[in-house]
């Protein structure tokens, strides 16, 4: 691919990375909106910031599966444009809170396209070691991204909740970059010519399925930060609601240095990299169960914030080493969707499970975490252990 394509489809991917989590920027204008319904209940009014990733869930599985047939183009256009129809029909449409829920839905489903499309774009342009640093690269675009876009939301909530939908304006001029740079191809169509003709025997199917459960694993994990967090600085008496707020930006600022760094992560730790990021989650919660401090869970979330981001780019990275680039987009939808779902379920996950064994839902959560960690890590140290030794 010559220099100026990998350019262009480089401008490409990073105006998508930037709006790549918008429909979660609302989440500053919860309060303002609850305060403008409020015979709305509270789980509805939450439910407008978190509703975008159930709708991802869905559109990422349809979009994986779409790009075996259409071109990156009418993908990422489609995508934009649902996230922006979304984003923007509040401004319009803003009678209930039902309705903003539909709207918020409706842009989730934007969003599950664009992050489905974004790493089948990477490995159509990159290959090799330029693939596993532009993944590190691109998440770090999107958490960066992410908290200038809830800083701006909350600056524009704070005049009034139905400002803070502005931010979507940012999707439409995405959508006029995506018109220009971003191919009309198909990811088997990498290399100049007809689409590569590659067996689909030749998929390792249970290494797919291993390191897809690998991610989600992670993802139920790191989830445990945004679910606890605020109680945990609640019960330990640790400061206002507020300090939650500002403890979980490490998560986003964690993934950021990691993005940066993940080259030379990937050179120090090689094949034991996903083992690496488990032992930082056994530390995270160590850490949470016997230190009671702000210290201690901000380093807390810094650190498993940083194994999270670390193995959602390395996965992406493994997986296209695995799979023939015609499959690659239904393994990314299926990655993107089982992550999603890893997200969302933790909490009902956590408490269900915890709730059997102990009434300290907090500490026992944090037990759990200990114990998912240490059993993936061992898992994981063995079975890379055995594939060199095979080698």
């Amino acid at each position: 691919m010559s220099s100026k394509k990998s350019t262009h489809i480089l401008i490409g991917i990073i105006a998508l990375a930037v709006i790549a989590r918008l429909s979660s920027s609302t989440s500053p204008a919860i309060a303002a909106i609850a305060h403008a319904f409020p015979q709305a209940s509270d789980t509805a009014v939450e439910s407008i910031a978190t509703i975008g990733d159930a709708a991802a869930v869905i559109s990422a599985l349809l979009i994986g599966k779409m790009l075996n047939r259409w071109s990156f183009k009418w993908i990422a256009l489609i995508s934009v444009a649902i996230l922006s129809l979304g984003g923007l029909l509040p401004l319009l449409l803003h009678q209930s809170v039902n309705q903003l829920l539909l709207w918020g839905f409706i842009a989730g489903l934007g969003t599950g396209g664009i992050t489905t499309l974004l790493p089948s774009l990477q490995a159509y342009a990159f290959d090799g070691e330029k693939l596993a640093t532009m993944l590190g690269i691109v998440v770090a675009i999107e958490n960066g991204s992410s908290m200038l876009l809830v800083f701006f939301s909350g600056l524009l909530a704070s005049q009034n909740w139905l400002h803070a939908y502005y931010l979507f304006f940012l999707a439409l001029i995405t959508l006029v970059i995506t018109c220009i740079v971003i191919p009309n191809r198909r990811p088997d169509q990498k290399n100049e010519g007809t689409p590569a003709n590659e067996v689909v025997t030749t998929l390792k199917i249970s290494q797919i399925i291993y390191y897809l459960l690998a991610a989600s694993v992670m993802v139920l994990l790191e989830a445990v930060l945004y679910n606890k967090n605020a109680l945990y600085i609640q019960q330990f008496k640790l400061g206002s609601p507020a300090l939650a707020g500002k403890i979980m930006m490490l998560d986003g600022l964690a993934a950021i240095v990691v993005g940066l760094i993940i080259r030379w992560l990937r050179r120090l730790f090689k094949k034991y990299i996903l083992v690496f990021n488990f032992s930082l989650v056994i530390l995270g919660s160590l850490l949470l169960l016997t230190w009671h401090s702000a210290f201690s869970i901000a380093i807390a979330t810094f650190v498993i914030g940083a194994a999270s981001a670390s193995t959602l780019m390395t996965v992406p990275y493994i997986l296209s080493t695995l799979t023939p680039a015609q499959h690659y987009p239904l393994v990314m939808g299926i990655f993107s969707a089982i992550t999603s779902l890893g997200f969302s379920s933790s909490a009902l996950l956590f408490n269900s499970i915890v709730g059997h064994f102990t009434k300290n839902l907090l500490q026992g959560t944090y037990i759990m975490q200990l114990i998912i960690a240490t059993v993936m890590g061992i898992l994981l140290i063995s079975t890379t252990y055995w594939q060199n030794h095979k080698s």
